[in-house]
């Protein structure tokens, strides 16, 4: 705690009662006057007599040190608290160094205000720092220059508040802070807080918005105190020795007699009540407040009585003497010494602990003075009262206690228990330990972190920076300096109370000048030169330079108009080429204004140029690199660019136009002008003050206009230099990219290089260097510009063109065409921006290899790569390169689909490659017209397309002509004459090869090439082990990644609702949250509750994006996925672990595609309605959407839902595994036991950090067991009372339910009116819970309602499996015999009423059809071949069945 003087509401000054003799009265000036002749023989040169008739301050005029100082001439700085016309009367000035103004705290007492007062006089008149007082109060001016003296400081605030620190710290400059005159409201600001007492004297202590405590240099203390004719006259009363135990006590009490009250002395004692004069009493009092008072100069010199409690005869154990103690609220252990040590003192004073206000023991100190009577006192020091008693009889005599300890420190009393009433006296009373005597305690200096802001500001010229922070941490003032000042005080007489404390402080600073320089940091105080700019000698070559260039340019527009018709000129475009030039022309004239001297004109003609100049450049750059890599980006390097010139004339009007905006903006708002920059130099003036230099320059006040002149640049050149960067490898005969690429990137160094200079430059002394610099800069930029871009057109310009050349005709190509195969089924399961992300990712893998073999990309058409040699420059081995390009393309794809597995899922390493190659001429060409491109035409091209549509999976198909160009060339080892014809409608009968693997040929690269062997989408053969165990680790890594996506959101969505995690392990069996269950089957609830939406942890949510998956989590969940592979019996051809691998993949294409069926219109605030969409999705998918817990517990049943599953139906399992069929009662036996081993393995401890991250508490532990629970039973379609149950619970919620469309509360619970909602959250509960159990049974079937050949694959998969329980005697009957119209039942009684379900249910939106549409399509295209298809599949699975059991050919079944 600080202690402050003293806490009581009202404060009497110093000096009021004791002092009024000599002082009168205090709190405004008191020195009347009738000319101010008599003003300056009172207070001295300076002072005015006022309007009022009272003399003004010396000091307002000029200053403290002007006053004292003859030589000194310098005028005081002004600050906020003079007067307005104070500086045009030339009593003070405007800080030179524009300063920002330093608040000081001045308070209820001297010492704070004097070292305010002097840090104030260093600042104000030593550093031309404009500081002012802070009272604490309204309509109190403390300021020493004050115009009125005035110094009521006993109504100054008492305290010390964070509130007055942190407001500076916030605010920085006090002078913002715009007060109240209600006191209540009343809102102090201030940077310094010149002296604090602290409780804990050792180590201070900080509070908000300060920085850490600083010593003032003077020591405080607190003593217990007596006169010293007292003393002298008993010396045992001057220490504790004498005071203590009953053998004192008589002593105690007949010594220290009760103060008595002016009123009390006439009323009890005083034998006329004073209507006679006596030497106590002159009269009686008058007032009230006359009748409390203890002393009144000239009118009561006090009285001190024995009482009753002092009369020892008659009580000789309790009789006490009387001490006089500080009120609440001050720091004293006066009663808790007496109490331990047993001296009889008694505390009776009117304050709440038995003390006195200040006046009231001022005016018993006096009292005792007068009439010489002992009194103990509790006072401190520095303070005035002691030093006006110094050296008197009633000096004041310390009373010497047991010597202080840090043991004895820790044990003191409580303070804040001192005025309680309600805490027993003896706990107040404290630790008997703590009952040594007080020391002295060094006082502290708070400085406000606002004022190292204002001081050192980062955003300010260092040159500017002020010294307060640094004086103010430095300056100190001891006791004896201080008792001097006191000292000077009472020696004076001339307006005691007004302007003679400021004298006193004024007359000791005058005398301790030297002191207080030394806390003036070096090279200050300043003041500011203006300097010439530099000798000019760069500013003369700049401006030479810069002619040089605009005289160059000037030559290169003329000769570019002139061979404009030139063939190099025309494919350039010269009217693009003299646009730049023309921006050429502007910036140098930029570059002419810039190395003239800086003026306010120069400065505005420089901007207006430069930016201009650089808008007629850089556009059209950027236009045209832009329109080169678009040609690269699809493959079309051979594409001669030809701009609209219409159009690009338009752009370029539009970017001048803006960039003209906002240069007339920056002219009217911030117009550039002539600025200075500083530096601090070694330079003195023959005053002292160390010179700041000041050099001209171009610039705004604020450099926001460069930045964004800058940036602009930037932001269209740094893109334009990627792009160049980009489209190096476009061919230079047919576009200028090289010679384009190598300008921009001297654009860009030019750029960066001005960037630099501006940087490195920002000494003062360089500064006016800056603009000569910066048109060098510009001159060179345009010189290289136009040597390496427009210079060499002049000199190869070619022949003059009359009209467009024709195409190029390329004889000796090979062309080739790349298609993988598999395509269409896989993308038809997956997502647009997956289907985008595999092909980006194989083409780019593709078009490294084409680099490599010197092999042109031409295009890409959907999944197609199409590629050339021989193009655009010749190649005699076109044929060989294309060969060795297209077989290290098929050798390398199945690589590259295994590695892309794990990212786009089961299926994608099914995907394979087949490949046409033709060679013969091709014609190379642009088609006029939007966006015309280099192509290919000719038969060339059209041949080889046949050839790749006739070729097969794996494998590369050649022309007649291919092969024996290979052949010519040596190859004839990689060519293999195909056995059938090929049959064309377009070219009849045609002879084809097959290029073959061929290791043993040296001088095919076999290492990266090979073909593989022919694979069918359908084809479902076994790889051998170990493929088998790399693909099963794909799918786990791929799983992985899925569930690992999931539990990031849920991790996110968990810390946006601020939720923690349990700190007690849980599991997830069902005696924790389903008493009384014994199967899996009893748990299925009609109503799953889901959590509503939350739109504050919605906004939220963003923040926590970023939030990442724990390692162990990680790790833990790629455990349990493999132990989940390992459950299933991957030797079944469908229920394995690819199964479910695919239904998890089938169920998240349809948790993703849970959208709301309409978009919501976000306006034009995003971020303001994303809450709002975000809810609209919410309850327009039943919550489904919005909850990721929601999403794994799916997906967590899709991945287990067949785990173990025996390859044979429930009926059958019911037969083979009686244990099974009795624990799970007869039904859904498969499912029931593959959820037990799910969630067991799960409950296990080694995943108790993966069940920790997946749930939180015992609410997510239920919803998501009973989420499992529903959609693993969900997937037996067998059990007629689970069918029932749930199509009852389908009809109760999408045809019975009803909406309403009065205003409800929707699941976001939130009102909204008009919108057809459920009307109750179980109506929308139970939609959500049926819907996701029908996502799972389509997710289960997913591959009826998908692509045909996926359809394909997995029925005959299917096929296959029961098809071997049949062999193995599980299975009663041949599924061949009624599998075709089993399908067709299938369709018709499930998949298709099934997809209607979900379109109908509204939750996909847009996508909702598309199930359905393949579902029907697939029951068509069964109908009209299942009968085949099902008699192939036998034929197929009967002869592997026979040859594993080595049947003899002829015992064939015959189909």
């Amino acid at each position: 705690m600080l202690l402050s003087q003293p806490s009581s509401s009202v404060r009497i000054a110093l000096l009021f009662s004791f002092l009024l003799p000599w002082f009168g009265l205090v709190g405004a000036s008191l020195v009347p006057c009738n000319q101010t002749a008599e003003c300056e023989a009172a207070l001295g040169m300076g002072s005015m007599c006022g309007g009022n008739g009272l003399c003004t301050n010396t000091f307002y005029n000029g200053g403290c040190l002007k006053s004292v100082l003859p030589n000194w001439n310098r005028t005081r700085v002004c600050n906020s608290q003079d007067p307005p016309e104070a500086e045009a009367l030339g009593y003070c000035h405007h800080s030179s160094m524009d300063y920002v103004e330093v608040r000081v705290a001045g308070r209820a007492w001297e010492s704070i205000n004097f070292n305010a007062w002097i840090l104030q006089i260093v600042l104000s008149e030593m550093l031309d720092i404009p500081t002012s007082i802070e009272a604490g109060v309204p309509d109190m001016n403390l300021n020493f220059y004050d115009p009125q003296s005035g110094f009521e400081y006993w109504n100054a605030f008492t305290h010390i508040t964070s509130s007055e620190l942190l407001k500076a710290a916030e605010v920085g400059d006090c002078r913002v802070v715009k007060n109240s005159q209600d006191p209540e409201n009343y809102q102090g600001c201030f940077h310094v807080y010149p002296e604090a007492w602290t409780e804990d004297h050792a180590a201070g202590f900080e509070i908000e918005g300060s920085e850490p405590y600083r010593d003032n240099g003077l020591m405080g203390e607190n003593a217990m105190s007596i006169p010293k004719f007292a003393a002298e006259a008993d010396p045992s009363l001057g220490t504790y020795i004498g005071l203590r135990g009953q053998k004192n006590r008589r002593k105690v009490a007949e010594t220290f007699k009760r103060p008595t009250r002016w009123g009390q002395y006439c009323r009890e004692v005083s034998l006329t009540s004073c209507a006679e004069s006596d030497p106590i009493a002159q009269r009686a009092p008058e007032t009230e407040e006359e009748e409390k008072k203890f002393f009144v100069a000239g009118l009561y010199n006090g009285h001190f009585r024995h009482t009753e409690e002092s009369n020892c005869d008659k009580y000789p154990t309790n009789c006490t003497g009387h001490f006089v103690d500080f009120g609440c609220g001050w720091i004293s252990f006066a009663q808790a010494q007496a109490y331990h040590l047993d001296i009889a003192f008694a505390f009776e004073g009117p304050q709440g602990n038995g003390g006195y206000s200040y006046g009231e023991a001022v005016q018993i100190w006096s009292a005792a003075n007068a009439t010489k009577s002992p009194v103990a006192f509790m006072w401190w020091s520095p303070e005035p009262l002691p030093e006006l008693y110094s050296g008197t009889d009633a000096e004041f005599t310390r009373i010497q206690f047991p010597t202080p300890t840090q043991e004895c420190v820790n044990n003191r009393m409580d303070f804040s228990k001192q005025c309680d009433p309600d805490i027993p006296y003896e706990e107040k009373m404290g630790d008997p330990a703590g009952v040594c005597d007080t020391y002295p305690y060094p006082l502290k200096r708070i400085l406000s972190t606002g004022l190292i802001e204002i001081s050192e500001n980062p955003d300010v010229n260092t040159a500017f920076w002020s010294p307060a922070h640094e004086v103010a941490s430095s300056l100190r003032v001891n006791n004896l300096q201080m008792a001097q000042i006191f000292r000077f005080w009472q020696q004076r007489s001339s307006d005691p109370g007004n302007f003679d404390p400021r004298a006193a402080v004024c007359q000791w600073v005058g005398e301790n000048l030297d002191l207080l320089q030394a806390n003036i940091p070096k090279s200050h105080p300043r003041v500011i030169e203006e300097v010439a700019s530099s000798d000019g000698s760069l500013f003369k070559a700049a401006l030479a330079i810069a002619i040089m260039a605009a005289v160059l340019v000037s030559v290169s527009i003329a000769f570019t108009y002139i061979k404009r018709k030139t063939k190099v000129i025309y494919y350039a475009q010269s009217e693009f080429l003299i646009l730049i030039q023309v921006g050429m022309l502007l910036t140098i004239g930029s570059a002419v204004t810039s190395s003239l001297s800086p003026s306010n004109t120069t400065c505005g003609f420089t901007i207006w140029l430069k930016n201009t100049g650089y808008v007629l450049q850089l556009v059209p750059l950027l236009i045209r690199i832009s329109a080169i890599n678009q040609l690269a980006a699809s493959g079309k390097q051979m594409q001669r660019v030809r701009l609209n010139i219409w159009k690009l004339h338009a752009v370029v009007a539009v970017a001048a136009a803006l960039v003209a905006v906002f240069l007339l903006v920056w002219t009217l708002v911030d117009p550039p002008q002539e600025q200075f920059q500083y530096k601090v130099t070694d330079l003195v003036t023959p005053t002292g003050d160390t010179v700041v230099e000041a050099f001209g320059y171009c610039g705004s006040e604020n450099d926001f206009w460069y930045f964004v002149q800058m940036g602009w640049k930037g932001a269209v050149l740094v893109p334009a230099c990627l792009i160049a960067f980009l489209t190096l490898r476009v061919k230079e005969d047919l576009n200028d990219t090289r010679s384009l690429a190598v300008m921009l990137f001297i654009r860009i160094f030019f750029l960066i290089a001005s960037l630099c200079a501006g940087l490195l430059m920002q000494e003062a002394n360089a500064v006016s260097d800056l603009m000569g610099c910066w048109s060098l800069l510009i001159s060179l930029d345009t010189i290289l510009s136009v040597a390496v871009y427009i210079v060499p057109k002049f000199w190869d310009s070619g022949e003059n063109l009359d009209a467009e050349p024709l195409p190029d005709v390329f004889v000796h190509t090979t062309v080739a065409l790349l298609d993988i195969t598999g395509f269409t089924a896989w993308s038809s399961v997956r997502e647009p921006v997956q289907v985008f992300q595999l092909l980006e990712q194989l083409f780019q893998n593709f078009d490294q290899i084409a680099q490599e073999n010197g092999v042109y990309k031409v295009e890409t058409v959907r999944e197609s790569y199409v590629a050339a040699t021989g193009i655009p420059k010749p190649q005699s081995d076109h044929a060989v390169l294309m060969a060795r390009f297209v077989g290290q393309c098929m050798k390398k794809m199945p690589k590259y689909l295994r590695n892309l597995e794990i990212q786009f899922g089961p299926d994608t390493s099914d995907m394979s490659l087949r490949a046409g190659l033709h060679s013969g001429p091709v014609t190379g060409g642009f088609l006029k017209g939007k966006g015309s491109r280099f192509q290919l035409f000719g038969d060339t091209v059209s041949t080889a397309l046949l050839i790749q549509r006739y070729s097969v999976t794996g494998r590369i198909h050649l022309s007649e002509e291919t092969a024996a160009l290979l052949v010519k060339a040596g190859k004839k080892r990689w060519v293999l004459e195909r056995e059938d014809k090929v049959d064309t409608i377009e070219k009849g009968e045609l002879k084809t090869y097959w290029l073959i693997k061929g290791g043993q040929f040296s001088d095919l690269d076999y290492q990266d090439f090979s073909v593989y062997a022919a694979s069918s989408v359908g084809d479902d053969s076994d790889a051998d082990g170990e493929e088998e165990l790399e693909s099963l680790q794909r799918w786990i890594e791929w799983n992985v990644e899925v569930f690992k996506g999931l539990l990031k959101q849920i991790l996110a969505r968990r810390a946006a609702l601020l939720m923690r995690a349990s700190a007690k392990p849980f599991t997830l069996t069902s005696t924790d949250f389903s008493a009384g269950s014994t199967m899996p089957l009893e748990e299925v609830k009609e109503i799953i509750e889901l959590p509503k939406f939350d739109r504050k942890a919605a906004r939220r949510l963003r923040e926590n994006a970023d939030v990442e998956v724990p390692e162990d989590v990680v790790q833990q969940l790629r455990l349990f996925i493999t132990e989940v592979a390992d459950l299933y019996n991957n030797d079944n051809a469908f229920h394995n672990f690819a199964h479910a691998s695919y239904v998890v993949m089938a169920m998240t294409k349809y948790l993703n595609r849970i959208i709301a069926a309409t978009e919501v219109d976000l306006g034009d605030n995003e971020e303001r309605f994303r809450s709002s969409v975000q809810a609209a999705l919410h309850d327009h998918t039943y919550g489904i959407a919005s909850d990721p817990l929601t999403h794994f517990a799916c997906l967590f049943s899709a991945l287990i839902h067949d785990a173990d599953h025996p390859g044979v139906p429930n009926d059958q399992l019911v037969k083979e595994n009686e244990t099974a069929a009795r624990k799970y009662q007869n039904r859904s036996v498969a499912e029931q036991k593959s959820f037990d081993m799910g969630i067991d393995l799960l409950n296990e401890d080694r995943f108790e950090a993966l069940r920790a991250a997946v749930c939180v508490g015992p609410q997510e532990v239920s919803r998501f067991r009973a989420l499992v629970v529903n959609s693993v039973m969900a997937t037996d379609l067998g059990d007629k009372v689970l069918k029932e149950l749930r199509n009852g619970r389908w009809e109760k919620a999408f045809c019975n339910s009803g909406t309403d469309t009065s205003t409800t509360e929707t699941i976001s619970g939130e009102e909204e009116s008009q919108s057809p909602v459920p009307k109750t959250l179980d109506a929308v509960n139970r939609k959500a819970t049926i819907v996701i159990e029908h996502l799972i049974q389509a997710a289960d079937v997913a591959h009826m309602s998908q692509h045909w050949m996926i359809y394909r694959k997995w029925n005959e998969r299917l096929f296959r499996e029961i098809y071997k329980a049949y062999r193995e005697g599980r299975a009663e009957n041949n599924p061949a015999d009624g599998w075709y119209k089993g399908e067709i039942g299938f369709f018709d009684f499930y998949i298709i009423p099934l997809s209607q379900k979900l379109s109908d249910c509204g939750v996909f939106g847009p996508t909702s059809a598309e199930n359905l549409n393949y579902a029907r399509n697939n029951r068509n295209m069964w109908v009209k071949e299942g009968e085949a298809i099902t008699a192939e599949m036998l034929a197929k699975v009967e002869q592997e069945y026979l040859q594993e059991q080595a049947v003899p050919a002829d015992e064939l079944i015959e189909v």
